[in-house]
């Protein structure tokens, strides 16, 4: 029987035994906020108007039971990794390893999108189009490799600092702008009907990645019974509040282009002017750097760990505690596929998101399925499970021709698991 890696998620920083509610808490809201705060609500709004705010809703309602579903696992298996793990004790090894391969390499499909997001504000900010958002893209993603390869991972406690960084930063911007709302502008509320709220919840799914977070850090609480329902609200009400808030204020403030490029920077504008552009940029670059480069050091890390259980190819496999230069060079050169099809095919950020959008539901969605199995009938996460797992397979059915990725991804890591077992010799008669 095949292992699963020790962690499938990215973002979650390693940290100690004994966290207590202020770091606990840090981490978990680190591991759930990135930088997509900065643009998803915005592509939100283009795609349904002031709708998007009942995606939001439905999003921020969904969050509640999938966080106590992960943290009830987390709790009853301490020692277990990342969502791939449960799956192998609640499903089986081949549903693990196939769990394993959508983390894997169905992210990386969106690596590039963060660059993208700090892209926006860069031209945003000293022009040059689309020229100057790929290049922003692929600076950011050199970086994050580079450093990565070099041996050199963003912290916990430097992750803490960049999402502090954010926080503030976006919630400075929403007080700001605050007094200039205007509700009369949410009329009509559905310009382009309600099957628009469909991409709208699509799109805005991306915020919830980081949720899985809160099974890895359930066990390395102090006193997770105290302090992980509390850092479980502290981080809805964060998600809510940014992503809400962002989508509110696009849709309110006059003056804004609620579905044009770089919307921080817009409400910035309203505020302090011609310096807005800078202020945005400087902290759109600066958080994408961190997120991207723990994204890149963290899938290339699972590929060398699934090389060692087994789950992928022998060859991707490196020894713990050195960098794992194959994986690491899988995880870069399929980023720059990414891009390659922004350039070649006119992609647009828009499309990387829901591709890596389509394989995130169908990791949540084994994820439920395995939580079924593990935790016992009738308690809190076991609920939390039953209720999460309709929306979560409605999501599946809505991604529509994007499900082909992690369909394909699952053939695939199917097909290796049947090429592997050939290859072992059979036991002596």
């Amino acid at each position: 029987m095949t292992t699963a890696p020790d962690t499938d998620n990215p973002r979650c920083a390693r940290t100690e035994r004994g966290l207590g509610p202020v770091t606990g808490t840090a981490l978990t809201i680190a591991g759930v906020v990135g930088t997509g705060v900065l643009v998803l609500p915005g592509l939100a709004v283009r795609d349904a108007g002031p709708a998007a705010l009942v995606a939001v809703a439905a999003l921020v309602a969904l969050s509640v039971p999938l966080a106590v579903t992960f943290a009830a696992l987390g709790a009853r298996f301490p020692a277990a990794g990342g969502v791939s793990s449960f799956v192998v004790r609640g499903v089986g090894p081949a549903a693990g390893a196939v769990t394993a391969w959508w983390f894997y390499l169905g992210v990386p499909l969106g690596v590039p999108a963060m660059g993208l997001f700090a892209g926006d504000y860069v031209q945003a900010a000293v022009g040059g189009g689309t020229a100057t958002q790929l290049g922003t893209a692929l600076l950011v993603l050199a970086v994050a490799a580079a450093a990565t390869a070099r041996g050199v991972q963003v912290s916990g406690g430097m992750q803490v600092a960049l999402t502090t960084v954010l926080v503030g930063g976006l919630l400075a911007v929403l007080a700001l702008v605050a007094p200039a709302v205007a509700l009369e502008r949410l009329t009509p509320f559905a310009p382009n009907g309600w099957a628009a709220v469909a991409p709208a919840v699509l799109v805005l799914f991306w915020l919830l990645t980081g949720w899985e977070a809160a099974a890895h850090l359930t066990g390395r609480f102090a006193d997770a019974r105290r302090d992980v329902p509390r850092a479980t609200a502290m981080t809805l009400v964060v998600v809510a509040v940014l992503s809400g808030g962002t989508t509110l204020a696009l849709l309110t403030v006059p003056g804004i282009d609620a579905g044009g490029s770089a919307p921080v920077t817009q409400l910035l504008g309203t505020v302090i002017g011609g310096a807005a552009g800078t202020a945005a940029a400087v902290l759109a670059v600066v958080v994408t750097l961190g997120n991207t480069n723990a994204y890149v050091a963290g899938l290339a890390e699972l590929g060398g760990e699934m090389g060692r259980s087994g789950q992928a190819p022998g060859w991707l496999a490196s020894a713990p505690g050195t960098v794992p230069r194959r994986s690491l060079t899988v995880v870069t050169v399929q980023a720059l596929v990414s891009l390659a099809a922004v350039t070649v095919l006119g992609w647009s950020t828009e499309h990387l998101v829901l591709l890596t959008t389509a394989s995130q539901v169908a990791v949540y969605g084994a994820g439920l399925i395995a939580a079924l199995r593990l935790l016992p009938r009738r308690t809190a996460g076991w609920w939390a499970a039953a209720v999460s797992l309709p929306p979560i397979l409605v999501l599946a059915a809505l991604s529509g021709w994007y499900l082909l990725a992690p369909t394909g991804l699952a053939v695939a890591a199917l097909a290796h698991r049947r090429l592997s077992s050939r290859r072992l010799p059979r036991p002596l008669s």
